[in-house]
């Protein structure tokens, strides 16, 4: 059970210096409490730190202070240890100086995979191409075991649908009730190791390319979980049914999308109440979603299919459609064939287990290897089960 993030006491930035002990035992003895008590209250070390440490009573207030206020307290933390900050990382001495810093104080480590991950994020950003960013509709921290949810109408014959409410009439009330199941976690992420005397020889950015790599591969892995959940349900929400463009549209063509049958599609889930915003599908299929935006329409002059499209009042630049815009989101784990559609905002959600990186900042302090291992607990678990429809361009 975690303690209340309320009963976290607020101290200056000087409390850190326990770590700063050239005595190995010593200085990792202290930064195994910092994470005991971190863990306590089920936060990673950057969370704990920022709500910790208060450099506004710290003895050098002044020195964490910049033109838009103090910095936060694990910036502050950062500074005070002499580790990178912000766009410190574009700086080759400081970045020496923090491999330096990490060699002599072995308590520092602690914070070795958050300074990477800061040094990645600020050095190189990367469009990440599969995201589960595009797919969900918020992502948020838990901190135990969370129940996959439903939502069901108290009287479904007469409140199945929100209306005009009569004079004295009763609201329509939909309740939530959450299931014996719960929503199933996995760890994703990976792990980069090496020396400490190969260290002492390399500057820190050296686990740049090779973390960029990492982070893209965990960020894929949750995308495949994430579309699996969209297509197979979660056990208490069924799987997604299948519309095939054959039965919209007879006179198709099997394996490209016909654009009478993914009208009528669109429409059909508009008409349902859970309109289309966001299309799922792998590589495959978003080449053909190009295809059909932009291969002229034989008998229309050069046209292109968009361009029709627009003479008939839909505005393609994603698939607008009834004034929404379905966007495409990128899945390599998507069925082939097939595209699931899903109104973004009501459909899923990730959870973040609270804490889940700790583990990873006893790692750096256990051996005389550096071990950067970048990892999250997540899980998603559906809002509604009628959200979803799989498109099947691809039976013939």
């Amino acid at each position: 059970m975690t303690e209340s993030l309320t009963r976290v006491q607020r101290r200056g930035v000087e409390t850190l210096r326990v770590l700063l002990n050239e005595d190995e035992a010593a200085s990792k003895a202290e930064a195994g409490k910092l994470i005991r008590e971190a863990r306590n209250f089920g936060l990673n070390l950057r969370d704990f730190l920022t709500l910790a440490i208060d450099p506004s009573i710290s003895e050098q207030a002044d020195r964490y202070r910049d033109a838009e206020g103090f910095l936060t307290g694990y910036e502050a933390a950062l500074s005070f240890l002499n580790l990178p900050v912000r766009d410190d990382f574009a700086q080759g001495v400081v970045l020496d100086a923090a491999s330096d810093t990490f060699q002599t104080y072995a308590g520092t480590r602690a914070l070795f995979p958050e300074v990477v991950d800061d040094m990645v994020r600020w050095k190189y950003r990367q469009s990440q191409l599969e995201s589960t960013a595009s797919m969900v509709s918020q992502s948020r921290t838990i901190s135990g075991n969370e129940m996959i949810s439903t939502v069901v109408d108290d009287k479904q014959e007469d409140y199945q649908t929100t209306r005009a409410v009569a004079e004295l009439g009763r609201v329509p009330v939909r309740t939530i009730r959450t299931s014996q199941q719960s929503v199933a976690i996995y760890k994703h992420g990976g792990g980069l190791r090496y020396s400490y005397e190969f260290g002492r020889r390399a500057r820190l950015d050296l686990m740049t390319p090779y973390f960029v790599r990492m982070l893209r591969e965990a960020e894929m892995s949750k995308v495949a979980a994430a579309t699996a959940l969209l297509v197979n349900g979660d056990g208490v929400n069924a799987a997604a049914p299948v519309v095939t463009q054959k039965s919209l549209n007879a006179a198709h063509t099997a394996g490209k999308i016909d654009r009478y049958g993914l009208l009528k599609w669109l429409i059909a889930r508009a008409k349902a109440g859970t309109p289309v915003d966001t299309v799922v599908g792998n590589y495959d299929a978003y080449l053909e979603w190009l295809m059909l935006l932009t291969m002229p329409v034989a008998g229309h002059q050069g046209a292109t299919e968009a361009d029709v499209l627009a003479k008939q009042g839909v505005q393609l630049g994603g698939i607008p459609i009834l004034q929404a815009v379905a966007n495409f989101a990128l899945s390599a784990d998507a069925p082939e064939g097939q595209l699931i559609g899903l109104s973004k905002g009501d459909t899923m959600e990730e959870l973040i287990e609270a804490g889940s990186e700790i583990e990873e900042s006893e790692r750096s302090i256990a051996n005389q290897s550096v071990t950067v291992v970048k990892t999250t607990n997540a899980g998603y678990k559906m809002n509604f089960g009628d959200t979803r429809s799989i498109y099947d361009f691809k039976t013939a």
